[in-house]
């Protein structure tokens, strides 16, 4: 299954209302069973939530009312809101550009910054943003299921988009208490374009808490059809009156259904009752009798493809073609969740990072973690290089890919990344940076600042971002144990070499005294404020070098707050 999968969700709150043994004998069962839509189609037909919002939106007799299940999950469910459905049949509503609607810029992101959204959902959003509001406010530290049904479903998918917003801002302020929540909605045709698709799929935690339940004899589901400019997002469960069902993640399978229920709708308009379906449904999942193909000699995961579009009588609708390409689209995704899978990779990070902080710490004193780096000469030091080219390879990947994610997401309101990774980032800058820096001056190039790899540059704006937001730390009284300024070893090698210049008289360099009296303020401000790493003062390092040079360049003529801490050898009780 597809990181963040709808399941994860459903498992979540089938827990909470699952007691001692149960409990964990349910959880050992789903570890086994989500391996493919046929079993999400069993176990999401299965779940008493389904019917538990299905039944909350037939008891509501006001725009939008709060239910209790009996197993104490709280519902927040919409009306069908018929006079919207009456203009929405008769074609009324076109999509509508985000451009023109400030509040869904929430929804952007730097890839799909503007997206269409049909005018029902919109009109209804506005006209309801307030009270969605104080309803949020209230809700959102509770375990929630949102729904709707046809019309009604575009205002739950709009609040539940809402509300993973805010849950994405209460976290990256640190906060644990706020819950994402479930949006299930039963015949609700498609809401918006690609790109709203695109936005939502850009976050896995958002795309994987919708789904879709939709009768094969709901007009209404099946509204757009694939030449539209509509797309779908989330998971669907499609179902017939006998109770066959399944689940489809995939959007052309999506898609390729609700085109084939078109031809027997047409014309049928009524609100569909659903409660044959889920009825029926639950009957079929207690014996789920052996299903029979018409084809041989096929792979299990083709199989289970034929089976779903089997299980809601479409499949002779369906293309050869579209099935071989859903296959391949399956065993990709299927690669790809076994390198994905975020938590082992946030674990396998810290392991690595505390890896390369044991490599610094026994280093330091050996000629400094920076220099024994950057002059790799003899055999015993290139063997300790190659010990760290694993650790530093993968932590590399795993910034740039989690940095380049962070950045698409909208940019208005809340931290970039949580506290907690912003931490282990800042971590990971001030740790491997330096070594990126010695290599870029060890094969001859200059100006690093200026060629700086972009993901380290977004996270030091973070960590400053986020700095800003904190109290005013007292002064430091002791020396930091990482160089807070990542860049530190780039700007010593830009003193060297402009000193160099100065020194040989390079009338092709754009050098100046002025360089080297930065520097020395630069170096001086560091000093004081204690935010230099102590290993930056061992004999022979870079920094080091600089001095002895720059001191015989410039003698009693440079600055003399800094000429008497090294002279009278303040560095060597720098700690």
């Amino acid at each position: 299954m597809a990181p963040g999968h709808i399941s994860i969700f459903f498992n979540i709150y089938e827990k909470s209302i699952q007691k001692g043994s149960q409990k964990e004998s349910r959880k050992k069962t789903n570890q086994k069973m989500f391996n493919s839509d046929v079993e999400l189609g069993k176990f999401v037909g299965s779940t008493d939530l389904i019917p538990d919002a299905y039944r909350a939106i037939t008891e509501t007799s006001s725009s939008c009312q709060l239910h209790t299940t009996r197993h104490g999950i709280k519902v927040l469910a919409f009306s069908c809101f018929p006079d919207y459905t009456f203009r929405f049949h008769n074609r009324e509503f076109d999509l509508v550009s985000s451009e023109d609607h400030e509040m869904f810029d929430f929804i952007s992101t730097k890839v799909n910054p503007k997206f269409s959204i049909n005018g029902a959902g919109v009109e209804l959003f506005e006209q309801h943003f307030a009270e969605l509001l104080e309803l949020l406010n209230q809700l959102i530290d509770n375990p929630l299921v949102i729904t709707g049904q046809g019309i009604g479903g575009y205002l739950a998918i709009l609040f539940a988009l809402r509300h993973q917003h805010e849950v994405d801002v209460k976290e990256s302020n640190g906060s644990k208490s706020a819950k994402r929540p479930i949006c299930i909605t039963f015949g609700s045709p498609m809401l918006g374009n690609q790109h709203l698709q695109g936005a939502i799929s850009e976050r896995p935690q958002w795309k994987s808490s919708f789904l879709n339940v939709v009768a094969k004899t709901d007009y209404l589901a099946s509204f757009f059809s694939s030449n539209s400019q509509y797309k779908p997002f989330g998971t669907f469960l499609f179902c017939t009156e006998s109770g066959g069902h399944a689940a489809f993640e995939d959007q052309e399978a999506i898609l390729a259904a609700l085109d084939a229920m078109v031809s027997s709708n047409a014309g049928n308009i009524q609100m569909h009752d659903y409660s044959k379906e889920l009825g029926s449904i639950r009957k079929k999942v207690l014996y789920h009798g052996p299903s029979e193909f018409n084809e041989s000699n096929v792979t299990p995961l083709r199989a289970g493809i034929i089976f779903q579009f089997q299980e809601i009588g479409v499949l002779n609708d369906i293309s050869n073609d579209l099935i071989t390409e859903m296959e391949k689209r399956q065993v990709k995704m299927i690669k790809s969740k076994k390198r994905y899978e975020p938590t082992k990779k946030l674990n396998d990070m810290k392991i690595n990072l505390t890896y390369m902080e044991w490599y610094m710490k026994t280093r330091r004193l050996k000629g400094g973690y920076y220099d024994i780096y950057k002059n790799v000469s003899d055999t015993d030091k290139v063997e300790n290089k190659d010990v760290i080219i694993k650790p530093q390879r993968f932590l590399d990947q795993y910034w740039k890919k989690t940095v380049d994610e962070s950045d698409l997401m909208p940019q208005k309101q809340g931290a970039k990344l949580r506290k907690r990774w912003l931490y282990n980032g800042t971590n990971y800058r001030r740790i491997m940076e330096p070594l990126n820096i010695a290599d870029y001056y060890k094969s001859g190039r200059k100006n690093y600042i200026a060629n700086r790899p972009k993901h380290y540059e977004l996270l030091e704006k973070w960590s400053e971002d986020e700095k800003k937001e904190r109290k005013p730390s007292e002064v430091r009284m002791k020396a930091a144990s990482l160089t807070e300024d990542s860049c530190f070893w780039a700007h010593v090698e830009e003193a060297l070499i402009s000193l160099t210049d100065l020194k040989n008289g390079d009338l092709s360099s754009t050098t100046t005294d002025t360089d080297q009296f930065d520097f020395e303020v630069y170096l001086l401000g560091a000093i004081n404020e204690k935010s230099l790493s102590p290993d930056v003062f061992v004999e022979g390092s870079s920094l080091m070098k600089w001095w002895s040079k720059y001191y015989t360049y410039k003698g009693n003529s440079c600055n003399p707050e800094l000429a008497r801490y090294m002279k009278n050898g303040g560095y060597k009780s720098y700690q």
